[in-house]
């Protein structure tokens, strides 16, 4: 190299150039989105965007996390060491200490004022915020170069570095959180900010020096006390009582305080970001909850595999490598618990501060008024244990990788995990503005999960046979691991299926979550990673498994196919109990239904049509369960069909609203040609054609009421979502109807309003939906109440035209389900009364009204 300055840009450029690749990419493809997709001043505004959180503030926060740790060495240490982070390699360099600081200092706080600069003018700019771009600028570079200081710094005892630091730069966010409250000048900032970096270059050269002469203090004989106190991990005054607790004991040493330190350096400002927002709309509080709890995921996946390698001292070590990798995996776990009690009291401390435990509060309530109790608490420990567990298989893939000693595949996954950033910001913001990609989502979500589980078996099934190949796990360690897996596994789908408690979600799926969920590919390749590293391929195969596989490893592969067996077979079962049996081509696109034919069914007879239509989302043989039509169909002698809505690309439904427009013209269209293909094959007594459905099923069978009055003789509506307006009912022609509502339906509120359904639109009163029904048919004026349940009430409308009769049925207490038929999980639908069958009830409505022949 011609300079140092070359030498040292050389250096960061061959570490960095695959992230820097990819956060050029992702600013260029956030330019073109902002710039010339949405264009100028666009709509997405920092403060009320989720979109623009997942796509900006995301994925450049992680971006400045990483440059951090990359600039400041902080990778390549332990944060928590009395020596100097500095990498003692380049003390030999023939170059001065004034160089060896002032070009890593130089080129980082250059990067960092530039992040924020691209940022400033890529994405707040074209969203209308008029945000500063100097002094901020300023603060990230002298931010960084003052954390170069800290790192590079020798102390006199352990853990003292981490002390310094995160009081130094908490004092330094706070004065910019204070002036940004207080909304100081920008002149006056930069005259704070300008300073400090100058100020952070003698001090870094004045630590470099030090380092460089070796010469660290040791004040431990002087405050043995505070020296004990500073150990996370106290030494040993003794003998270890085997290699196994020793080589635990180095790990922790080496690597695992990393974690945990580089997130007591970062959740301070997190946790006084809360305060910042403290005054802003509540989102932002969420937002930035949802940041520090991604955090110690987010630092594993860099931390693991820049930190993690293989040593000739580990590599010589009187151990197996299983126990080698045992030694290491234990470690990772203490680290992650060590980084997320960190986490948990910045959390903690920080809503305290902000005074934002009343929004936490009634977030917990609101997740616990839709859950219920029981079942919110075992969601949020899921949610933590999630965490936990994303944080840990971090670290473990981070070793896997690092442990192969191959640096184009650690630096290849650094970029890929920079990458994913990138997309996912990318996906959530498609999702956000684009119909046909969420319809898109919707289709394949039963599926996504099924790529992954794909690879990770396949991947699984060869690690374990290398495993058993290369004598790496002995017979009983390997059937042991893969009886485990399997056991959690089974019980994480077990509470998975508690947890939902309903039949419309395939459990397939389920079993294909919790078998992503459990690791097994990710700790299992550590051991090969780690044996290829250390023997360099000498391990020999085994000669009793050369011609043929062993009954351990059958076993063991038997135990690890058997969830994905239990997967396809539930996903057999499940679209066999599902599918229709019946279809026919209309306005163009193929419908389908479910049709059912009582025993008892005579040609000679004319027999009664019902037709049940399912709630939003359902379809036809969801349907048939929850209304158990079949059942009265065979006593009385009836035919029920169950037509299923449109998807269009999306939730099946029935298109039933003012704007419906073609849409509705078509479901009517489907429900008359459906008839008519039933009187072709069948002896359907025209007279007695009715419609009844569930949730959009019954806005359906209104829909019908005002288009079809004379080929449907009445219709039921039970917890009924009613989207057209009375206004739109062109045919007022009398149609009898029974109706049953909960007063407890969270999804079509019985007493009207908005729900989370469809938070745009309001649905009507119940009860001033039948009086206007009543109206129509032009009954009496004054219905007549009864009690028919302790929890049920009816009340009927007399005295009607053509004796088209209304009557309403109250399930006081009642959720929106089906009453007395099959039951929805009540933590979702919620309760389903056993004090009326609503099927039967409208069966003998519906047999008192007929079509005039």
């Amino acid at each position: 190299m011609r300079s140092a300055a070359a030498a040292f840009a050389w250096e960061f450029r061959r570490r960095l150039r695959w992230g820097l690749i990819a956060l050029g990419v992702y600013l260029a493809v956030l330019a073109l989105v902002q710039l010339v997709i949405l264009g100028p001043r666009s709509p997405i505004h920092p403060l009320r965007s989720i979109t623009f959180a997942f796509t900006v503030s995301v994925p450049l926060s992680f971006a400045f996390m990483y440059f951090l740790a990359v600039f400041s060495y902080g990778l390549a240490g332990d944060l928590t060491a009395r020596h100097s982070l500095y990498p003692a390699r380049m003390f030999t360099l023939p170059v001065s200490t004034a160089a060896l600081a002032g070009w890593p200092m130089l080129y980082g706080t250059t990067t960092l004022a530039a992040l924020w600069v691209a940022a400033a003018l890529i994405a707040l700019w074209p969203s209308g915020v008029p945000a500063p771009v100097i002094w901020p600028a300023l603060f990230c570079a002298a931010f960084i170069a003052w954390l170069q200081v800290f790192a590079w710094m020798p102390y006199g005892l352990p853990g003292l570095r981490m002390i310094v630091a995160v009081l130094w730069l908490t004092t330094i966010d706070a004065v910019v959180f204070a002036t940004i409250e207080l909304q100081v000048r920008e002149s006056l900032m930069v005259a704070i900010m300008a300073p400090q970096i100058p100020l952070a270059y003698l001090a870094a050269r004045y630590a470099v020096g030090r380092a460089r002469c070796g010469d660290t203090p040791d004040w431990r004989g002087v405050f043995a006390r505070l020296g004990r106190i500073a150990e996370v991990l106290p030494g040993r005054r003794g003998g270890f009582p085997s290699a196994a607790r020793a080589q635990a004991w180095f790990e922790w040493r080496q690597h695992g305080r990393s974690l945990p330190a580089w997130v007591a350096i970062l959740v301070p400002f997190e946790a006084l970001f809360l305060y910042l927002v403290r005054h802003e709309p509540p989102v932002l509080t969420m937002i930035g909850l949802v940041v520090l709890l991604l955090t110690p995921p987010f630092l594993a996946a860099f931390v693991a595999s820049n930190a993690y390698g293989l040593s000739p001292f580990v590599a010589t070590r009187p151990l197996t490598t299983a126990a080698l990798v045992a030694a290491k995996l234990r470690m990772a776990m203490a680290s992650t618990l060590f980084a997320w009690l960190l986490v948990l009291v910045a959390v903690l401390l920080g809503i305290t501060v902000a005074g934002r435990w009343p929004l936490v509060v009634e977030e917990a309530q609101g997740l616990t008024d839709f859950f219920g109790a029981p079942r919110a608490v075992v969601v949020a420990l899921l949610l933590l244990l999630g965490l936990l567990a994303s944080t840990w298989k971090q670290l473990v893939q981070g070793l896997a990788i690092g442990l192969t000693g191959r640096e184009g595949l650690i630096k290849s996954s650094v970029l890929v995990r920079l990458s994913s950033l990138v997309l996912i910001g990318l996906i959530v913001h498609l999702l956000n503005v684009s119909r046909d990609a969420r319809l898109f989502l919707w289709n394949a979500v039963p599926w996504i999960p099924a790529v992954p589980v794909f690879f990770k078996m396949c991947a699984a099934a060869w690690i374990a046979t290398r495993l058993h190949r290369d004598r790496l796990l002995g017979d009983r360690a390997l059937v042991t691991a893969a009886a485990s897996w399997f056991v959690v596994v089974l019980a994480f789908y077990g509470v998975l299926a508690w947890l939902l408690d309903t039949q419309h979600i395939g459990h397939f799926f389920l079993v294909l979550l919790a078998i992503l969920a459990v690791p097994l590919a990710r700790p299992s390749a550590v051991l090969l990673a780690l044996a290829s590293n250390r023997h360099r391929g000498t391990v020999l195969p085994d000669p009793t498994s050369a011609g043929g596989r062993r009954p351990a490893l059958r076993a063991a592969l038997v135990l690890l196919a058997a969830p994905v067996a239990l997967a396809v077979v539930t996903c057999i079962s499940f679209y066999a109990r599902n599918r229709d049996n019946g279809g026919f081509v209309s306005s163009g696109e193929e419908r389908t239904y479910r049709l059912y034919v009582p025993k008892s069914y005579d040609p000679a007879q004319p027999t009664p049509l019902v037709i049940s239509m399912h709630g939003g989302g359902l379809w036809g043989a969801a349907q048939m369960e929850m209304s158990q039509w079949n059942a009265v169909a065979e006593e009385q002698g009836l035919i029920v069909v169950y037509p299923t809505g449109a998807g269009g690309g999306g939730p099946r439904a029935w298109h039933v609203g003012a704007a419906g427009g073609d849409r509705s013209a078509r479901d009517v269209r489907f429900i008359a040609e459906l008839i008519d293909t039933l009187k072709s094959s069948y002896s359907i007594d025209p007279t007695r054609i009715y419609a009844d459905g569930l949730s959009n099923g019954g806005g359906m069978a209104f829909l019908l009421s005002c288009t079809m009055p004379d080929r449907i003789a009445a219709v039921g509506l039970v917890a009924s979502a009613q989207f057209l307006p009375w206004n739109e009912c062109k045919d007022q022609r009398p149609v009898p109807m029974v109706a049953f509502h909960g007063t407890d339906d969270r999804f079509t509120p019985y007493h009207g309003g908005t729900s989370w359904v469809a938070p745009d639109h309001v649905f009507p009163s119940i009860p001033t939906f039948t009086a206007n029904w009543a109206r129509r048919n032009r009954c009496g004026a004054m219905p007549v109440e009864s009690a028919v349940a302790a929890d049920v009430t009816r009340l009927e409308y007399s005295g009607c035209a053509d004796d088209a009769s209304v009557v309403l049925y109250t399930i006081h207490g009642g959720g929106h389900t089906w009453p007395g038929g099959g039951p929805m999980p009540e933590w979702f639908a919620g309760s389903t009364s056993s004090g009326v069958d609503a099927s039967r009830e409208a069966c003998a409505f519906f047999r008192a009204h007929s079509l005039a022949r």
